[in-house]
């Protein structure tokens, strides 16, 4: 594939010191640069929370101009925007009129469900850049969103990234079954007051003969390494999103559950069973099918290892921040991509 100059726009969490050092920006960003891309980056909610202005309300137009000035020096080929919310319509306007010439896409990770979260809000913070970008990435299958051209959208897993998924719980024996991680504060790093999560309902109806490791669930989430600590300790993970299942939609938790060696189950509704075989990852129908395999798998250390170890592989293969970052670039560059995974035609 020929190199590009990639402006990639997105949050790198410098603010946060270190504490989502495996979010899919930088996942994202290593695989670029892993395929030999020549990357700048401008970290929007960095710059604008370090610039208050009370006539610059949101700093969005000092974001703007940083945007400006970077796209002067840089002379990028492509630039790669991940959310950026902090930018209005007029500000795009200016980029695409003033730089038609280069190519933009959005890649977006938050659920675009209508029995989900924030669905209104989501829909319109993605609508907002579909409507400048010449090629759009989203984390649910395209064909369940009634809003969005295919010619122009298209579906991609959330990342697996081998220099931060570095471990292989399917190794060794583990002290503690089960891993649950929710969080709905990614950005404050706490728990909202007062805020009722879905995920709670199933988690309180998990049978209580196996041990679990649960954060976010009457006590604050995990973060940075702290994170991974605690993944390390357990043999399963339970992958849960908030608000009704849709097709092929999953927070980014996880890569890191997949990628990290787990043995991980998800609802069968998520149709993950389409990249994965049941000898790669587990996938439940209710409640009661769900807790009837964990307590199957407590008891089958072996099996559970083994599936466990084919999950991970499969994983890192088909998930590669690598592969992903390359098929955004063909996308939105409009060449050939060679690589044809299921995962591709959606």
């Amino acid at each position: 594939m020929k190199r590009y100059k990639i402006l990639h726009i997105t949050d790198l969490h410098f603010r946060h010191n270190g504490r989502l050092f495996y979010s899919t920006g930088k996942k994202l960003n290593n695989g670029l640069i892993l395929n030999g891309h020549n990357v700048l980056n401008v970290s929007d909610r960095d710059l604008t929370s370090q610039r208050k202005n009370i006539f610059d309300i949101g700093s969005k137009k000092y974001l703007l101009d940083k945007i400006n000035t970077n796209i002067e020096n840089f002379r990028p080929d492509m630039i790669l925007l991940g959310h950026v919310d902090r930018l209005d319509y007029e500000g795009f306007i200016k980029l695409k009129e003033k730089y038609n010439s280069i190519k933009f896409a959005q890649w977006f990770l938050d659920p675009l469900n209508t029995e989900g979260p924030d669905y209104e809000k989501n829909k319109n913070r993605f609508f907002l850049k579909y409507q400048f970008c010449d090629a759009n990435f989203v984390t649910t299958s395209v064909k369940e969103l009634d809003f969005a051209n295919r010619k122009k959208t298209f579906f991609i897993p959330n990342p697996i990234d081998p220099s931060i998924d570095i471990y292989r719980n399917f190794l060794s024996d583990k002290k503690i079954d089960m891993f649950i991680a929710i969080s709905h504060g990614q950005h404050r790093g706490i728990l909202k007051r007062d805020f009722i999560d879905d995920r709670v309902k199933v988690i309180e109806k998990m049978t209580k003969k196996i041990e679990y490791n649960i954060f976010g669930y009457k006590n604050n989430p995990v973060w940075g390494q702290e994170f991974f600590d605690e993944l390390k300790k357990c043999s399963m993970a339970i992958n849960l999103s908030r608000g009704k299942p849709i097709k092929y939609y999953s927070s980014d938790r996880i890569s890191s559950l997949l990628g990290n060696g787990l043995l991980t189950f998800i609802h069968q509704d998520y149709h993950y069973q389409d990249f994965f075989s049941n000898d790669e990852i587990v996938t439940y129908k209710n409640i009661n099918n769900l807790n009837k395999k964990l307590l199957f798998f407590k008891k089958n250390k072996k099996l559970l290892k083994k599936i466990a170890a084919k999950g991970y592989k499969k994983s890192h293969k088909i998930f590669s921040n690598k592969l992903i970052s390359s098929y955004i670039v063909s996308k939105t560059m409009d060449i050939k991509f060679i690589n044809n995974q299921k995962w591709m035609n959606e």
